[in-house]
This record gives structure tokens, C-alpha cells and sequence, in this order.
């Protein structure tokens, strides 16, 4: 008998435990499929010759299309009363592509698939947090999310580390990477397929011509939304340029490892699972601290921080330093998810919410898009001027990188906290250092 969700986000039959139980194992499949191929593609990019071009443009397009399109996506899943429809058929379709990308023969063959699968998948980004909404209340919202984002996280670490460890860590072949790929695609289908045991409750569909147009237009066009808060556009544009700054960089990371430090696929993947663990770690004692002092320190916190990202890479001559870098950073990029939420949550009008977050990840989808092409064409011209070094030629786009970092982070001074905290960042160490010294007296 499947699961029921009631109108109100309750569950008809009593069974809402069922329901949050079916999306917990979809959390677990879809992560720990993506956990498994994700952070190997540019790997299996590489093994097919990639260019810094090419990289360039495959990571664009995983920047552009799981931001840009939540928007179209998230509207029309409201538009049609539907949820697990996206969920389910996004996933199975998303995930299907893993197994095409094994067989591509050509680094372009493999952009193109990656375009597509992050095009579709991208449907189930907004559909998953309505989904969220729809089957919580205010009371558990907070718990629940905890756990799926638990679930996920430890998932996509177990797939990651497994991927490591299966593919070789010399000479590899496309083929190499058909096991994890495989079991990857497999994995994400089950858990999408998973979700068509929750039924949702038919709502009726107004689509007269006029409704249509008026989804068609609202799909797309929302800049008004940057125009009428001076905060929230503030913290848009400032957040973009920096993050366009970032993204010089993202398409060359693989080549630090591979042609600089020589790491091995295993190496890849404890890299990924130390970031992601420390950022753990982290997440609920800033997300404390945010409570008490406001997003804005965190958010120069994070910004200056991660100034030392390419000059790390620039510098690196092993693998533990992209280790030790990982691991640090792991205190900013936990401040930087939750200060940037929490400051558009602070400015955004209550009814217009949804909708500054979709313009928010769009600006940023955009400009990690264009910025990583830029990179990739960057990189491409330092290694023919350098004479194919990669030190020096990756060096000098870390260095561009770096300096456009800093520059930026001193731009974030121009924003401010438009709500009062109940204390400063100064005022919490002033009280910890007291408290630290009556605990030695």
C-alpha cells in the first residue's frame, strides 16, 4: 500500500514515518551515486585527453544548469502539483547517463553527456526541498533535514572512498571506471524509483492559455527582484564576481593533481571525503554561532579564506598539502553555507523567499559557468606560453585567482547585517577569553 501525502504536508493514513523512511533511502542511493562518479569525472575527462579547454567547459556546465534551471524547474512543478514525477523520472533518466559516459570515446562525447545529465537532473533540486516542505511542519523541519543531509553526506563518502579504491591508480583506460560508473547509475535509478511508493494527492490543474503564458514569462524573467532590495542586490553582485573569480580555477584542479602531484583516483577521493567531513564537523557549531553574531563575520571569515585555496595549489609539491587545505577550509565553507543563507533570509520579504534564493543560485550558476570557460582558455594559453610546464602554467591562473580573490574580499566590507544580533563577533572571544581565564583562577 503506498505511502499518502495529505494537502496540509500530513500524512492521510498516518504513515508520514513511512513517507520520510522511502526519502531517506532515496538520499542514500542518489548520493551514494554520485558520491561514487562525480568526483571522478574529470578523471575519466583526462584519461580521454582532455584540454584545460575542455575541462573548462565540462565544469561550466556543472556550474550552469543545477543552478540556472531550479527556477523553470521549481515553477513548474508548482505550477503542476507535482513532485515525485520530477523526483523519480529525473533521477532514473540523470543517473542513466553514467552508463553512456563509460562508453564515450571522446572528452567532447563525455561534455555533451555531462551537459545532459546536468540538465535533467537539475529538476530534482527544487522539487526535492518542496517535497521537504510538503511532508514536514515547523516542528520537525529542522530535525528531518539534519538527517537527510546525514544520510547524504555519509553515503556519497562510502561511494567516493569505494570509487577510489576500485579504479587503478596508474595507466587507467574509460573502462577502468565502468565498475563504479555501473554501480553508480544503478544506484541513483533504485533510489529515484523508490519514490513512486509515496502518492501524491491529485490537485486540479488550471492551465487556461492565459495561466500558461503567465508561467512562461515568471519561468524566466525575475530581475526586478535585484532592483527593489539594495542588501540583497548588494550581496548578489558582490557574491557573483567573487564566485566568478573562484571558478577561474575549478576546471585545473584535476590537473594539479594528476599532472603536478601525480595523485592516484584513491588520493582524488580522500581529498574529496576530507572536505566534506570537516565541513561537517564544523556546520553545526557555526550554525550556532550565526544565531548569536549575525551572517556577516562568517561571511568575511569565508571570503578571506578562501584566498589560500590557489596559492596552496600554486605551491603544492604533495598530496597531503591539498589534504591540509581541504581540512582547513572546512571552517569556512561551513560558515559560508549557512551565513549566505541565513543573510538572504534576512532581507528577502516573507512571500518573495522561494524566489530571491532562485535569482540568487541563477547569478551564481552564470557566472561559475562563464568563469569556468575563461579558466579552461586561461590555462590553455599559460601551458603553450610556458612551453607545456604545468607548474608554471597552472601557476599563473592560481595567481590571477589569488589576487582577484583578495581584492574581492575587501569589497565584502561594503555589506552589512540589515538585522541586530545579540552580540559581535569581538564581543563573543572577549567573553570566551574571561571565561577561560575564571576557569584557571
Amino acid at each position: 500500500m503506498n505511502s499518502t501525502i495529505a494537502e496540509d504536508g500530513q500524512s492521510e493514513t498516518g504513515s508520514q514515518r513511512k513517507i520520510l523512511s522511502k526519502m531517506a533511502q532515496n538520499q542514500a542511493g542518489v548520493s551514494l551515486g554520485r558520491g561514487m562518479a562525480d568526483p571522478y569525472v574529470p578523471v575519466l575527462a583526462v584519461v580521454l585527453g582532455a584540454t584545460p579547454i575542455q575541462l573548462g567547459w565540462l565544469q561550466a556546465f556543472v556550474n550552469l544548469f543545477p543552478t540556472v534551471m531550479q527556477v523553470p524547474w521549481g515553477k513548474l512543478s508548482d505550477f503542476l502539483g507535482r513532485r515525485i514525477p520530477f523526483l523519480a523520472a529525473g533521477g532514473v533518466l540523470s543517473f542513466g547517463l553514467y552508463f553512456f559516459m563509460i562508453g564515450a570515446v571522446s572528452a567532447w562525447q563525455l561534455i555533451i553527456i555531462v551537459a545532459a545529465q546536468m540538465f535533467i537532473g537539475s529538476m530534482m533540486v527544487p522539487t526535492w526541498s518542496a517535497l521537504v516542505g510538503d511532508v514536514t511542519t515547523v516542528k520537525n523541519r529542522g530535525s528531518v533535514m539534519g538527517k537527510f543531509f546525514a544520510i547524504s553526506s555519509f553515503a556519497s563518502l562510502i561511494g567516493t572512498l569505494f570509487a577510489g579504491s576500485v579504479i587503478p591508480a596508474n595507466d587507467q583506460t574509460a573502462m577502468d571506471f565502468a565498475v563504479p560508473f555501473c554501480i553508480a547509475g544503478l544506484s541513483g535509478i533504485v533510489g529515484s524509483v523508490v519514490l513512486y511508493e509515496v502518492y501524491e494527492v491529485k490537485r486540479r490543474l488550471f492551465a487556461s492559455p492565459k495561466r500558461i503564458f503567465a508561467f512562461s514569462l515568471k519561468s524566466f524573467i525575475f530581475i526586478s527582484d535585484l532592483t527593489e532590495n539594495k542588501n540583497y542586490r548588494n550581496l548578489v553582485t558582490l557574491n557573483t564576481a567573487f564566485n566568478f573569480i573562484m571558478s577561474l580555477i575549478w576546471p585545473i584542479l584535476v590537473l594539479t593533481y594528476l599532472e603536478v602531484l601525480h595523485a592516484s583516483p584513491f588520493e582524488i577521493g580522500i581529498m574529496a571525503v576530507i572536505s566534506t567531513a570537516a565541513t561537517l564537523f564544523f556546520q553545526t557549531k557555526v550554525g550556532k554561532l550565526l544565531d548569536v553574531i549575525g551572517p556577516m563575520p562568517q561571511i568575511l571569515i569565508s571570503r578571506f579564506a578562501y584566498i589560500s585555496v590557489p596559492v596552496v595549489y600554486a605551491l603544492a609539491t604533495q598530496v597531503w598539502h591539498i589534504y591540509a587545505i581541504n581540512a582547513a577550509l572546512g571552517l569556512a565553507t561551513a560558515m559560508s553555507n549557512v551565513a549566505f543563507f541565513a543573510y538572504i533570509l534576512d532581507v528577502a520579504p516573507p512571500e518573495k523567499k522561494g524566489e530571491y534564493f532562485a535569482v540568487y543560485n541563477t547569478m551564481i550558476g552564470v557566472a561559475t559557468f562563464v568563469g569556468s570557460i575563461i579558466g579552461g582558455y586561461l590555462a590553455y594559453f599559460f601551458l603553450d606560453y610556458y612551453g607545456g610546464n604545468w607548474v608554471l602554467g597552472l601557476g599563473a591562473v592560481y595567481a590571477i585567482s589569488a589576487f582577484g580573490r583578495a581584492a574581492g574580499s575587501v569589497w565584502f566590507f561594503k555589506l552589512k547585517d540589515p538585522v541586530r544580533y545579540p552580540d559581535t563577533l569581538r564581543g563573543v572571544i572577549k567573553k570566551a577569553i574571561a571565561h577561560y581565564h575564571a576557569r584557571l583562577s
